[in-house]
């Protein structure tokens, strides 16, 4: 069983490395540095971290320095995580912010509750 969900984790990155690779204007949204730091490990680029910054205000510089096309958000599956991700995807579409959720769904199925744990579930 833990083979299969480090199987479906290996699959996952490549598949986030290769959309991002592919599409010029995406963005990944992460709760913090750490999560940007795990996902770097894997040569994952334009990662915006949000801790320390009001959600508002994140969105509002989004909007108008960023100006994503679409936005991947990936945000950790505890109880704060889960919570931040629904506040964020209310705010963001208040700001006319494209959100891709896809990603964060299929990161669930690998059994992974915090972004930042993956290159320890990767490198066992």
């Amino acid at each position: 069983m833990e083979r299969e969900k480090q199987r479906k984790l290996k699959l996952w990155l490549m598949e986030l490395k290769n959309f991002i690779n592919r599409t010029e204007n995406t963005i990944i949204v992460v709760e913090g540095k750490r999560d940007k730091i795990a996902l770097k490990k894997f040569g994952i680029d334009r990662v915006y971290p949000l801790k320390g910054k009001g959600f508002h205000d994140f969105a509002q510089i989004l909007s108008d320095e960023i100006k994503p096309q679409s936005i991947i958000l990936i945000t950790d599956f505890d109880p704060e995580g889960e919570i931040i991700f629904q506040k964020l995807q209310k705010i963001f579409s208040r700001y006319n912010l494209p959100i891709d959720t896809s990603f964060r769904e299929e990161l669930r199925k690998t059994g992974i509750k915090f972004v930042e744990e993956i290159p320890k579930r990767i490198f066992k």
